[in-house]
């Protein structure tokens, strides 16, 4: 999913239905893995994020994964216990071409009410004592159509070890104020080499790397001309690099026009901060020394973020960049799955 700021390089409609208020909203939950699950003729399946790739795989039975070398050690018990729970509660339709996909949020319970599947932990007195698997789901497929912030947890019966949420539950009833959507160039159409590179110093501004996309491109293009030994080479990297120059004159207002729905992304974003919240998300400072998890090194910060989107599938996420992704790349905080 595309960051709404990168819109501005897909011919989309969704900006348009954005600018009529004709989307819907959902909320990113920082869970880890992304799971898929559904039941067809051979029973209930798991899988993982790669289920769309040509290689793809679903898990049956614990053999399954035992079977995979490339499947991770560490997981084969979580998610063979995941699919178990799943397949006891499920009592939706069973079908080849409908199922369903969501965030991990636990696999052994929590502590005292806290989680911490990935950067960001969460609190919450919501949570059964009892729960022992937690999932957040977000997306459903039918039919070959995709529909994100659908309504799944409504298809399992109730458990109290296994606790379940649509991504969407806290907000479903909230509009935001859509204020004025700022006119920008319709879409810029790129190369994808130049695309990328504009995409790529955005990450390196988020990381505190960079600054001046001009600066970036001239020591990008230097790192890689010096990263090769013959002339001729270097010369076609230089070549390349004057293409991405050139698109990137003929587009003098694309650095605004992406500053433009950044900020708009954070005018909508924080309307949704500002709603209250029964699972209440933190960050976990390393201890300066011994790397260990204190009280004291927790500090509240705001959920990932959102996402938009409309009735054809189109979506991006609304996510502060600066907050969130700047902490996900951090080394400064500590991660559920670090050792």
């Amino acid at each position: 999913m595309e960051h709404f700021e990168d819109l501005i390089f897909e011919p989309s409609s969704l900006l348009t239905r954005v600018m009529h208020g004709e989307v819907e909203f959902t909320r990113k939950w920082d869970g880890a893995p992304s799971i898929f699950f559904g039941v067809d003729a051979d029973g209930a399946w798991i899988a993982r994020k790669g289920l769309f790739n040509k290689d793809a795989k679903k898990y049956y039975k614990r053999s399954d994964f035992d079977a995979d070398p490339k499947f991770p050690e560490d997981l084969k018990t979580p998610l063979w216990n995941t699919l178990v729970y799943l397949g006891c509660a499920y009592a939706g339709p069973q079908a080849e071409d409908v199922f369903m996909q969501g965030d991990l949020m636990f696999t052994d319970g929590t502590e005292q009410g806290h989680f911490h599947p990935n950067t960001i932990r969460y609190f919450s007195f919501k949570i059964p004592e009892k729960a022992r698997v937690g999932i957040v789901w977000h997306t459903a497929y039918f039919e070959g159509k995709i529909k994100y912030g659908a309504r799944i947890k409504e298809h399992f019966k109730i458990s109290d070890e296994l606790w379940m949420i649509n991504a969407h539950d806290e907000i479903a009833d909230f509009t935001p104020d859509f204020g004025q959507v700022p006119v920008v160039g319709n879409y810029y159409h790129l190369s994808a080499k130049t695309k990328c590179i504009f995409k790529t110093y955005q990450n390196a501004v988020v990381k505190g790397k960079a600054d001046n996309l001009m600066d970036f491109l001239f020591d990008d293009m230097a790192k890689a001309v010096d990263s090769v030994k013959r002339d001729e080479t270097k010369t076609r990297k230089i070549m390349e690099y004057k293409i991405i120059f050139e698109e990137l004159a003929a587009n003098p207002n694309l650095v605004s026009d992406y500053a433009k729905l950044q900020d708009y992304k954070m005018f909508l974003l924080k309307q949704f901060n500002g709603l209250n919240t029964d699972y209440v998300p933190e960050l976990v400072r390393k201890s300066d020394a011994l790397n260990r998890v204190t009280k004291s090194h927790s500090v509240e910060t705001d959920h990932e973020g959102y996402a938009v989107f409309d009735e054809h599938g189109n979506a991006a996420k609304i996510v502060d960049r600066k907050k969130f992704s700047a902490a996900n790349f951090s080394d400064e905080y500590v991660k559920g799955w670090s050792k």
